[in-house]
């Protein structure tokens, strides 16, 4: 439920239309309340209880806007309270005498009523006196409050009831004081949240900016390798690299992509590599249709096959396969990267864990864009080779 105004993107200070529906329903909780307790208590009749309480709560009721905009404007903090409460006793002052003046004039109004009414309470209170024709007359009104038993309009009733309406002042002023302190701690956390998130798609922009030269870098090295080899095969490398770098870029601040076009990104980055290690270089992609839609960090995947190719396939004089695996496990997208290697150092393939970009930057940006709703999970398979396994909360566009 909103309970503050909104100008731009900004809570202003002042209630909002809701808020004050909250507050008129809780001044008709409140008139409802004393009526019932009134009633219980024996005073009758009901109908004349609630012009008494409506003639006294009303004028608050109507000045509680006031008391908001007082203390609004002239709030009584460590800074400014003593030049501001100087300014609520005086607010207050006003506020007895409207409020005052209202309830008086409506009390004065109902006093026929009351007089009558609170005599037939005392026959009913004192039976014996009714029968013996004793009347009650005005003077037995003296047990009434002032402001009810007055029947005159004069500055003299007028200030018993102001008087008794400084203390609502008090507890509005109070309420009021607890309302923006509660806006102010609701747009410090507001700012609080957005001043984090632009923190983390900074770092997020910080680790993208780090892994493209990174990976340019290293593909720009294969190629130089290879053009003293091969100049044709060096040509479509880089014309693969060309169409890369198209699709890398195309939206340089998308920070996560659908697993599908993550996979078409891998595929011109595997062509590429193929050009360079011909029949060694073996890839295999076990990814079911259900798994495709999910969003998946950008150039996610292909450091991870790059650190599989440099540390499994280069130094191999074998061919060697990695795989790329995709699974759903509950909320889960499960993404694994496996590699193959024989001969002689096989448990050494895809670095030592945490070490390297690949996977140091892989790690950081899956930390800063999921949090503990994500795991990761590297090590040596059995037999030769190396696995990275990737878990991720479920996500579509």
């Amino acid at each position: 439920m909103k309970l503050f105004e909104k100008a731009g993107d900004k809570a202003s200070p002042f209630p909002s239309r809701r808020y004050w529906l909250l507050v008129t329903v809780g001044w008709l909780g409140l008139l409802l309340f004393i009526n019932v307790t009134v009633y219980l208590a024996g005073f009758r009749p009901l109908a004349l209880i609630f012009e008494i309480v409506a003639g006294k709560l009303l004028p608050v009721a109507l000045m509680t806007p006031a008391v908001f905009l007082m203390a609004q404007y002239y709030p009584i903090n460590s800074s400014a309270w003593r030049t501001n409460l100087g300014k609520h006793l005086v607010a207050a002052a006003g506020f007895g005498l409207i409020c005052g003046t209202l309830s008086c004039a409506t009390l004065v109004s109902l006093q026929p009523k009351i007089a009558a009414a609170f005599k037939q309470q005392l026959a009913l209170a004192f039976p014996e006196a009714a029968r013996d024709g004793h009347e009650f007359d005005q003077s037995a009104m003296i047990f009434l409050p002032l402001e009810l038993r007055s029947a005159n309009f004069d500055w003299h009733t007028v200030l018993a009831n102001a008087t008794t309406n400084l203390p609502p002042y008090a507890v509005l002023l109070l309420f009021a004081h607890a309302y923006f302190a509660t806006v102010r701690l609701r747009a410090q956390e507001q700012q609080a949240a957005a001043l984090s998130a632009h923190l983390a798609e900074a770092h997020l922009a910080g680790l993208r900016t780090q892994l493209q030269p990174h990976f340019l870098f290293n593909t720009l090295n294969s190629i130089a390798a290879l053009i003293p080899q091969n100049a044709r095969l060096a040509n479509e490398m880089v014309l693969n690299l060309a169409d890369l770098l198209r699709m890398t870029l195309r939206d340089p601040q998308r920070g996560e992509i659908a697993l599908a076009e993550e996979l078409k990104l891998l595929g011109h980055y595997v062509d590429i590599q193929k050009l360079r290690f011909g029949e060694r270089l073996l890839c295999q992609l076990e990814v079911p249709a259900a798994c495709l839609p999910f969003l998946v960090p950008t150039l996610l995947l292909q450091p991870l096959v790059e650190n599989a190719i440099r540390h499994g396939v280069e130094p191999s004089d074998q061919p060697e396969q990695i795989t790329v695996c995709a699974r759903l496990a509950g909320s889960l997208l499960v993404l694994e990267v496996t590699n193959t290697r024989h001969g002689a150092g096989a448990e050494m393939v895809m670095g030592t864990p945490g070490t390297g970009v690949g996977l140091a930057n892989t790690r950081d940006r899956l930390a800063a864009l999921y949090g503990p709703a994500h795991s990761f999970r590297s090590g040596p398979q059995a037999g030769g080779g190396f696995r990275v396994e990737l878990s991720l909360p479920q996500r579509t566009a």
